[in-house]
């Protein structure tokens, strides 16, 4: 919580994906549920212009995110460990949030495909979901290999099951943790559609400047464990009690630079 906190600022730029949902809202099989958006449709039966409207819509919106978790999980290694800030506000972050969005784009056709298949061949739903939770589940610290440990996406892949074999514990705190969110979640969202429409934006605004952002600082937290880095920070922090912070506006500065 104490990193979340210090990071506020920088999790509330999550909320800009909330610009997506008017787009989004354009097409009938794209829907808002528990926080996350849906997308239900027949390959099949689809127009392929609007499929090729959705793919366009989808990918520029997992850019953006994979942009916005470099930033916060970038935010957190740096208060954690030290850095030089101006290199890597000038030169990795945009490479971080390329890697990202390719491992996003491939784990959605992944699932995508899965999903797919299960279904074709008569799996039911609820087990064909059971199965994508649990591939979600196994790639949970690919971003952090990624921004943590700057590495390409077949050595994070690599690093990420690596440390979900050596620590099982974080693997377990951080599905209890999500799973805890989410229903909690459901339950507000079940309680406010009594009151108003506007109960599945809501949540969804809840989920992207709360529940994703603390969840991302809470496996970053637990992935730099393996480097020891926080007894370091521990003791940093009693020498120097004062810290340079990472500001999404001084982000968004230099990236556009």
């Amino acid at each position: 919580m104490e990193q979340y906190k210090k990071n506020f600022k920088t999790a509330l730029v999550f909320s800009l994906l909330l610009v997506f949902v008017p787009a989004f809202s354009f097409f009938q099989n794209i829907y808002l549920s528990s926080g996350s958006i849906f997308i239900d449709y027949n390959l099949t039966l689809a127009d392929p212009l609007i499929l090729f409207a959705e793919t366009g819509l989808i990918a520029l919106f997992l850019l953006f995110y994979s942009f916005f978790v470099s930033v916060i999980i970038f935010s957190v290694r740096k208060n954690l460990s030290p850095l030089k800030l101006q290199f890597y506000l000038h030169e990795m972050i945009r490479k971080f949030a390329f890697r990202l969005f390719a491992f996003f784009i491939l784990y959605c056709l992944l699932l995508f495909l899965l999903m797919s298949g299960l279904l074709a061949i008569g799996v039911p739903l609820l087990l064909a979901n059971l199965v994508l939770l649990i591939i979600s589940l196994l790639l949970m610290f690919v971003p952090q290999a990624v921004v943590v440990e700057e590495e390409g996406l077949r050595h994070a892949l690599s690093s990420n099951f690596e440390f979900l074999f050596k620590t099982p514990k974080s693997f377990a705190i951080i599905a209890i943790v999500g799973a805890i969110f989410l229903s909690i979640l459901q339950l507000f969202e079940f309680v406010l559609a009594q009151f108003t429409m506007f109960a599945p934006y809501i949540s969804l605004l809840l989920t992207l400047v709360f529940i994703f952002p603390f969840l991302e600082i809470m496996k970053t937290y637990l992935y730099m464990m393996k480097f020891d880095l926080i007894k370091h920070h521990e003791a940093a922090r009693r020498q120097k009690p004062k810290q340079v912070r990472v500001e999404p506006e001084s982000i968004a500065a230099a990236v556009g630079k």
